[in-house]
């Protein structure tokens, strides 16, 4: 006997109102002119099965559920004609949420999951968006499922910015949740991909959706690869230039006006909008640490407005700058280099040790002679007698000039005359100089001793009759 074939009409009306749908929903996201038209055409024909659909018969004995489970079983084989194979998979490496579809009740491709939002699709799902011109349509399009937790109007503010920034057109609002639910998962847009051929000025609301947007996305673009900065009453927001760095412009004044003048070029200052901290990398001790260690120690200025920053910091940071000079180095003759011995001092000077800002500061400072000869201050003899004494009633004694040359008799005229010219500053009092130099207390013999066992080392002389007296005198007398 023949077999003959007969069509199924519900089924038609099924697959066929399935179809409508979801193009309709593809004509939303597109904004085409006839999206309403085919969503409702879909619905109303789906309504008018369902009405039919209803008035069935059935044995008493089966239960009540059968043909509802049996009508969205058809629903459901009907759309997965157009989605086979969808959900397997995955796709982007920021994939941050994708849902599933639901008609009615019934699943068509399991549960919606916002701890899970992974999309998965197959090659074949994206060949029957291809033969439906979709790919190509969407190409200028960017879309992430996070932001249908913006607000209205924020979203709206986004689709402007990413049209004007980026050249990028957002999906509608209303789109949005159809897209999470979409059978065919939707890829999540790459932030990475995102470009600006040019500046844009913004305002602090557009900052703060973009800021917020961004951030709900788990992306790091904002100060990964564009900078913000304000240009005289506009926020400037623009592409990052290799080698520049974004930085808080809520640092204190100080440490935003060194940067404008000697770190412009590679250091971009952000607007005070302290929501925007927590995304800035170099910040706070990190940012002190670089200014340090981008210094120029020749730029006397920039030496200058550097010390005075750090005078405020502990001095370990103090000494972290100063250990990149290996001698600070004034001459006496021409004045090079007070600018930078002005800073050291009163940076020895806010040290919370005081004897250890004034051992540090006597053994980096240098003074070139009139003779251009290098002196420290351990080449200082800060005694005022012509002769030393020994003995309980002074019965031997050497002449100082005995010790030391005429030379090195007059370095303490050196560092008296850096003092004088140090305290034309305001910043500095006599007393506290002379204490820093430790010229405020005349040398002991033992101290006498340590100079001139210093100066024989330093000039790998031998030692004279008188300096050798005075040595056995200082053993003899002093357990020296």
């Amino acid at each position: 006997m023949a077999k003959t074939k007969k069509l199924d009409i519900f089924n038609l009306f099924y697959s066929g109102a399935a179809v409508v749908i979801l193009i309709g929903v593809i004509a939303k996201l597109l904004e085409w002119p006839a999206q309403d038209i085919l969503i409702t055409s879909g619905l109303a024909i789906e309504a008018v099965v369902f009405g039919v659909s209803s008035i069935r018969f059935i044995e008493s004995k089966k239960d009540n559920d059968v043909a509802t489970e049996a009508t969205l079983s058809k629903m459901a084989e009907g759309v997965g004609n157009l989605t086979s194979g969808v959900r397997v998979g995955g796709y982007g490496k920021n994939a941050s949420g994708i849902g599933n579809s639901y008609l009615g009740n019934h699943s068509i491709n399991g549960s919606f999951s916002n701890d899970n939002l992974t999309p998965n699709y197959t090659e074949s799902s994206w060949k029957l968006l291809e033969q439906m011109d979709v790919l190509t349509l969407t190409k200028d399009m960017f879309y992430h499922p996070s932001w249908v937790n913006l607000k209205s109007d924020e979203y709206a503010q986004l689709t402007q910015l990413f049209k004007s920034l980026f050249d990028k057109k957002l999906p509608s609002k209303d789109a949005l949740p159809f897209l999470i639910k979409f059978p065919v998962a939707f890829p999540i847009s790459d932030f990475n991909t995102l470009l600006m051929t040019s500046a844009h000025a913004i305002t602090l609301g557009e900052l703060e959706v973009l800021y917020k947007s961004f951030n709900i996305a788990g992306a790091e673009y904002l100060f990964e690869n564009a900078v913000l900065e304000e240009k005289s009453t506009e926020i400037m927001i623009r592409s990052r230039k290799d080698g520049e760095i974004q930085i808080f412009g809520g640092e204190s004044a100080e440490v935003i006006a060194h940067v404008r003048k000697f770190h412009s070029k590679n250091l971009i200052i952000s607007p005070t909008q302290y929501y925007l901290l927590d995304t800035i990398y170099l910040k706070e001790a990190d940012l002190i640490n670089y200014l340090i260690d981008q210094s120029d120690i020749t730029n006397e200025p920039e030496v200058a407005s550097l010390s005075d920053i750090l005078n405020k910091k502990s001095d370990e940071t103090k000494q972290l700058f100063w250990n990149r000079f290996d001698k600070v180095i004034y001459d006496a003759k021409t004045g090079d280099g007070y600018i930078t011995l002005k800073s050291i001092v009163a940076s020895a000077g806010h040290f919370e040790n005081s004897n250890n800002g004034s051992s540090f500061l006597i053994d980096k400072v240098e003074i070139i002679t009139d003779s251009n000869t290098k002196i420290t201050r351990n080449d200082v003899i800060n005694f005022n007698e012509e002769m030393v004494y020994f003995g309980i009633d002074n019965e031997y004694n050497v002449k100082l000039n005995e010790l030391f040359s005429s030379q090195e008799l007059e370095n303490r005229k050196y560092f008296e005359d850096a003092i004088d010219k140090l305290l034309a500053e305001e910043r500095f009092t006599k007393e506290g100089l002379l204490q820093l130099f430790k010229l405020n207390k005349e040398d002991t013999v033992e101290d006498l001793l340590k100079t001139l066992n210093h100066h024989l080392a330093k000039t790998n002389a031998t030692a004279s009759g008188a300096q050798l007296s005075f040595v056995l005198l200082c053993k003899v007398f002093n357990n020296s």
